[in-house]
C-alpha cells in the first residue's frame, strides 16, 4: 500500500496536485474513487477504504482529512501484512486547518 499525504493549505501546490490525481483516477462503475472523509470517523474511513479496496479500486483520492484520519490510515497501512492491498495508493488531502489571527 502507497500513502500519500497532500497538505491542503498550501493551496498553489496541492490545488496542481489534487488536479493531477484526479485526472488519474480510474472511473468506476460507481464514479470516481473519491471519498469525503467528513462523512466518517477514523474507523469507518478505514472500512470505507477497505470496502473499495475489496471491490477492485486501485487508486482512492480521500478528501479533507483530519489529523486522526491521516493518523488511522497510517496505522492500518502498518497493521497490513497480508499483501492483499500491495497495490493500493491512497491519496490523502488534509482539510485545511483555520487559521486564528491574534
Amino acid at each position: 500500500m502507497q500513502i500519500q499525504v497532500i497538505n491542503s493549505s498550501r493551496t498553489d501546490d496541492s490545488s496542481d496536485v489534487i488536479a493531477t490525481v484526479i485526472a488519474g483516477l480510474k472511473q468506476t462503475p460507481d464514479g470516481l474513487p473519491i471519498v469525503h472523509a467528513g462523512a466518517y470517523a477514523a474507523d469507518g474511513l478505514i472500512g470505507i477504504l477497505e470496502v473499495r479496496a475489496v471491490r477492485g479500486e486501485r487508486e482512492i483520492l480521500v478528501m479533507d482529512c483530519s489529523r486522526a484520519h491521516v493518523q488511522g490510515v497510517l496505522e492500518w497501512n502498518s497493521c497490513e501484512d497480508d499483501g492483499q492491498f500491495e497495490d493500493l495508493v491512497i491519496h490523502l488531502v488534509r482539510k485545511q486547518e483555520e487559521q486564528t489571527h491574534a
